[in-house]
């Protein structure tokens, strides 16, 4: 299924598969030659089986719609036929064309497709090539019937979008995945028991999980209302089944995600007052559920030479994100920082501890490296906040946080070449130090004309086109008058203007395209 669309790619880079798949099986008619192109005769079996053990090992342990011992079966069974083909291809064919069209293979090319994307650390062609071969059984649950099988495939291929950095296209498949699992009534006991053995029912509530989590995580990141809602979920569901400390961790934590989407949707403008009650105990929830977690999964500090799993980190960033999210609208202007300053002190150390932690998380492991994208939302939420409490009150922190600052300077450049919205952020922060070199220059030009040195000042202007960026090019030292406040000059009040504008453009475009937005008012994270 789908093997047309990976046909038409094939032939558009003029190589074919000969040195791997018998040329025979080219005479046996067009279905034949069909299957002789599938993308997966470019693999060998231990790059698949490689493929399928690392990512089960970091993503796809925390999203396991499929098992690992499936998947792994699957890949001995298909390549298995595959070598069978090579050596005995007349006897082979009907095996192949039902190996290489079975739902099962179709899972198994997405996430060798999400593999081969983290390998390359972008777009890969195969990688595209196993997408486009699946692709066409996909495109088909619109009309199908559904089945648990089917939804599994939505959830991958939303994990492979959600690797490009494709959160539009994540959020749409997902969501389609959550409005199948409530057709099913997934989200009910009776419904789950309903089903014949007791391992479909495991697989229906594995399903059920990743949807449920994953559609909650898109959810928070667009700042959209999300299908799957706490209150229509049978209480007992989660607890049926039985499942690790992680997952049970995740479940725990994509209800309070649901709790902050609602908490803080409800003071999208920045001029709605904010319920602090609600925010206290937000705070002592996310504070709660982080403390009751085993020790083995907190994450406290890194000292160098220290062994961090996958899911401490996971868990860390959890937690730091949504403590992020819910004081952001503290920071959103400078009344609400004068009027609650503890709040305020709060939210910048909130996001000065996530910067630290994701910079020892990126010096002494290679969590960050092997999977960008999944630590791409703590990062800016946490740089935005930071933003917002330097543009709003200047004088309240702009010495506290330099080093924090330059922090996510840092990573925001080391990052941008895997993130187009890490792109864009960093394209304009590099706008803004130009501008910022410019009316400096300007400024000193015009001072010392007075004195002739303009030749002098023009030859103190910086280059503003390189590689790195610190804190200071964006925010020279505050000149300060005779009482001692900050004096904001004309430079100042322009660029203030232009990163207080961050949080004021319009989000993604309907066809998927992203505009220059970078922050949205109430989250940040996309």
């Amino acid at each position: 299924m789908g093997i047309p669309a990976t046909i038409l790619d094939k032939s558009a880079q003029g190589t074919g598969p000969a040195s791997n798949v018998p040329y025979q099986l080219a005479q046996y008619g067009p279905f034949m030659k069909l299957l002789a192109q599938d993308p997966l005769w470019d693999m060998n079996q231990q790059d698949a089986i490689n493929n399928i053990e690392q990512w089960f090992s970091e993503t796809g342990s925390l999203y396991a719609v499929v098992s690992k011992e499936q998947m792994l079966e699957v890949a001995h069974n298909v390549f298995d036929v595959m070598q069978s083909v090579k050596v005995h291809d007349t006897r082979s064919r009907g095996a192949l064309a039902e190996c290489l069209s079975h739902s099962k293979t179709n899972k198994l090319k997405l996430i060798l497709a999400i593999g081969r994307t983290l390998e390359s650390g972008g777009r890969n062609d195969l990688a595209q090539r196993l997408l486009q071969s699946a692709t066409e059984a996909v495109e088909g649950l619109l009309w199908s019937t559904n089945s648990i099988s089917n939804i599994q495939l939505l959830v991958l291929m939303a994990l492979y979008y959600y690797h490009l950095d494709e959160e539009v296209r994540t959020g749409r498949i997902i969501g389609f995945a959550a409005r199948l699992c409530l057709e099913m009534g997934l989200h009910r006991r009776a419904t789950v028991n309903s089903f014949a053995n007791l391992e479909e029912q495991a697989a229906a509530l594995r399903t059920f999980r990743c949807v449920y989590m994953l559609e909650r995580r898109t959810s928070l990141g667009q700042g959209i209302p999300f299908y799957i809602q706490d209150c229509h979920i049978d209480p007992p569901l989660f607890a049926m089944g039985g499942h690790d400390a992680v997952t049970t961790a995740l479940l725990d934590w994509t209800k309070l995600a649901g709790k902050t989407w609602h908490a803080l949707n409800s003071q999208v403008e920045k001029e709605s007052a904010i319920n602090f009650d609600e925010l206290d105990y937000l705070d002592y929830q996310i504070g709660q559920w982080y403390h009751h977690l085993a020790d083995e999964l907190k994450l406290e500090s890194i000292q160098p030479g220290q062994e961090v799993r996958h899911a401490q980190a996971v868990l860390f960033l959890r937690k730091s994100h949504l403590y992020n999210l819910i004081y952001r609208p503290v920071l959103q202007s400078s009344t609400r920082i004068a009027q609650h300053q503890r709040y305020a002190h709060k939210a910048v150390a909130i996001a000065k501890e996530s910067l630290q932690m994701l910079s020892s998380l990126n010096e002494n492991t290679g969590i960050i490296k092997r999977n960008p994208l999944f630590f791409k939302h703590l990062l800016l939420t946490a740089f935005g906040n930071l933003l917002l409490a330097v543009v709003n009150a200047s004088s309240m922190f702009c010495d506290n946080v330099k080093v924090e600052f330059d922090i996510a300077l840092d990573m925001i450049r080391m990052l941008s070449n895997r993130s187009p919205l890490l792109m864009a952020l960093w394209k304009r922060l590099q706008g803004l130090r130009r501008l910022r070199a410019q009316l400096s220059s300007y400024s000193t030009t015009t001072a010392s004309s007075y004195n002739g040195q303009g030749d002098e000042a023009r030859s103190l202007e910086c280059s503003p086109d390189t590689d790195s960026m610190m804190f200071d090019e964006l925010f020279p030292a505050l000149q300060l008058d005779a009482m001692d406040m900050p004096v904001d000059t004309l430079g100042d009040a322009i660029v203030r203007d232009q990163l207080n504008d961050f949080f004021d453009l319009p989000p993604v475009s309907a066809s998927g395209t992203r505009s220059d937005w970078v922050f949205s008012t109430w989250d940040g994270s996309t």
